[in-house]
Parts: C-alpha cells; structure tokens; sequence
C-alpha cells in the first residue's frame, strides 16, 4: 500500500489529503481499491488479450473494449467479440 497525494480542490498545492493506494506486487501499477488491484492481478497482469475484433483482429484483454470498438469503427455490424482462449 502507497500513500498517494491527492488534491482537494482545483489549483491547490498546499491542501493535499493522503489517500491509500494499493499496488500490484507484478507490475507496481497502482489502484485506489484493493478489489480493483486483485482483479487486475488475476485476469490482467502479465497476461496475454483474450478478446478479438473478428472484423479487424484488434486485441483487447477486455471484452467492453471490444465491443465499444466495433460500436465505433464498424457501426454497421453485429457487436460480437471472438474470446481467443
């Protein structure tokens, strides 16, 4: 766990709170709650794209990247995702 500053109001230096942050042991990237950092490690971290655009090939370790990807850039298909494993 990091102690992480955060600002409180717009344009302040001075007034800064301490928050916790929690890091992954893997990779050091670091969230404000601990169940986002163990989702991370355990579907994300050190792991390969599991999702594929199957209009594109583009690769994405979630599937909501995917399907908002086709929304955007193939608005005229299915919003369908091809899970590679």
């Amino acid at each position: 766990m990091l102690p992480w500053p955060e600002e409180i109001g717009p344009g302040s230096r001075s007034s800064r709170k301490m928050r916790i942050r929690f890091q992954c042991p893997r990779c050091r990237k670091s969230y404000s709650t601990k169940s986002a950092v163990t989702a991370h490690y355990k579907y994300d971290c050190g792991k390969p794209p599991r999702f594929e655009c199957p209009y594109c090939g583009m690769l994405s370790k979630k599937k909501f990247n995917v399907q908002d990807h086709i929304r955007h850039k193939h608005p005229s298909k299915l919003v369908i995702c091809n899970t590679l494993f």
